[in-house]
């Protein structure tokens, strides 16, 4: 049997049934194996992890023809807008449960191409049903999860902190002071947009600082405010992903430092504290923000999973080092999770994952069109959201990015966004 032989219908299932089926062009597949790469002090070469790897992506042109290209088409956009995941028949690959992903293009060659409509979909292979119940009060069950960590994450690092002597003393409140000045200038700007965030996160900043001297021998509260100072800005009224990439930096910049693998327990154990408070952040930004879209909220979603995978791997790779370094020196260190900080963490952000994932579904989809003709901006967002739109024309033009002239004129051959 040749190749030719082996090609399949390709066909889409949706969540409620019904199957269409569909022409095709040139296909591929694409999927991460998840590796993680650890250098050791003294050992030449690199020890890869590797974390199994994700579902599979499918980009497809779906092509329709005929008389009635244009009602098949649009039938086939409502299956694919339809909540839950369907099933796709690959023509050349194996079936897959999967959820079309981000944008959906579509294109109605009227003259080119002998009145055809082409439609460009991403489906992603999905698990399936991984979440919690949708009946469950998800966006209370992340708070929780988030207070549970911050309680957890302060009375584990009271157990494992150093503070024996006046010197350990000294340098820990110079770098605790340190990554203080770095969280209020990384997130200063985005707590000022909203007055009663502002005023919190003032707050309780001015407490940590004017009891510094105090705090820093109490090692339960410091570490409890440095949580709540932390997250502060997380409920600002910004744009989400304002907050999540000023989280998603200063995660980063303690992740890629030269010396990111600590030499000293306490280095690591304070710089955990902040690291985790970053992941939490940007949990609590998630389940503090209306998302508009479903490309956003799953967008939220992927971005909170990286941020957690890379403090994971960040976490590891000290563990494994502090241990080479020292196994006598920091036993306390050398434990997994002894005080169920890091699960907590991990529930929190498999939590907020799921919120995320559950509302997407109820969300706008995002489609895209290519434009046939030029057009009126008035005309054709009248066209493509209907009464109301009037409502939505700051959104229409920020989501497109529209320059002054497109105000006026939408060229032909542009593409065009828009969410319903």
């Amino acid at each position: 049997m040749s190749w030719e032989q082996r090609v399949k219908e390709a066909a889409y299932t949706s969540p409620s049934g019904n199957r269409l089926t569909f022409d095709f062009e040139d296909v591929s597949v694409q999927h991460t194996k998840r590796t993680t790469a650890f250098d050791f002090a003294g050992v030449d070469g690199t020890y890869i992890q590797t974390r199994g790897r994700s579902g599979r992506r499918f980009p497809m042109l779906c092509y329709f023809h005929g008389d009635d290209h244009d009602i098949e088409a649009a039938g086939f956009v409502t299956l694919l807008n339809e909540n839950g995941f369907g099933r796709l028949e690959h023509p050349f690959y194996e079936p897959a449960d999967v959820v079309p992903f981000g944008e959906i293009t579509r294109r109605d060659d009227l003259k080119t191409a002998a009145n055809q409509t082409v439609l460009e979909v991403e489906f992603w292979e999905t698990l399936g049903v991984i979440y919690p119940s949708p009946d469950a009060d998800l966006s209370g069950s992340v708070a929780a999860a988030v207070d549970a960590f911050n309680a957890a994450s302060a009375a584990q690092f009271e157990e494992q902190i150093d503070l024996d002597t006046e010197a350990e003393t000294i340098t820990f409140k110079d770098r605790v002071e340190s990554f203080l000045g770095e969280v209020s200038q990384a997130t200063s700007r985005i707590a000022a947009t909203t007055e009663k965030v502002n005023d919190k996160f003032n707050q309780v900043n001015d407490s940590i600082n004017r009891g510094i001297d105090v705090l820093i021998r109490d090692p339960l509260t410091l570490a409890f405010q440095v949580k709540i100072a932390t997250q502060a800005p997380a409920r600002a009224q910004t744009a989400i992903r304002d907050r999540l990439e000023a989280y998603g930096n200063l995660a980063a910049d303690i992740f890629s430092r030269p010396d990111a693998t600590s030499s000293d327990a306490n280095k690591f154990l304070t710089r955990d504290l902040y690291a985790s408070a970053y992941v939490s952040g940007s949990v609590v930004s998630c389940i503090n923000h209306q998302f508009d879209t479903r490309s956003e909220a799953l967008e939220a979603a992927i971005t909170l999973l990286e941020q957690w995978a890379a403090y994971l791997a960040w976490v590891e790779a000290n563990w494994e080092y502090l241990a080479a370094v020292d196994t006598t020196a920091i036993p306390q260190v050398n434990l997994v999770d002894p005080g169920g900080q890091y699960q907590a963490l991990l529930e929190a952000v498999g939590l907020a994952a799921g919120f995320l994932v559950q509302i997407s579904f109820t969300l706008k989809q995002e489609r895209a069109l290519i434009l046939t003709r030029p057009r009126n901006i008035m005309e054709l967002g009248y066209e493509l959201y209907g009464e109301g739109f009037e409502d939505q024309l700051d959104f229409f033009i920020q989501s497109n990015a529209f320059t002054g002239t497109e105000i006026l004129e939408v060229p032909k051959g542009r593409k065009v966004k828009y969410y319903v």
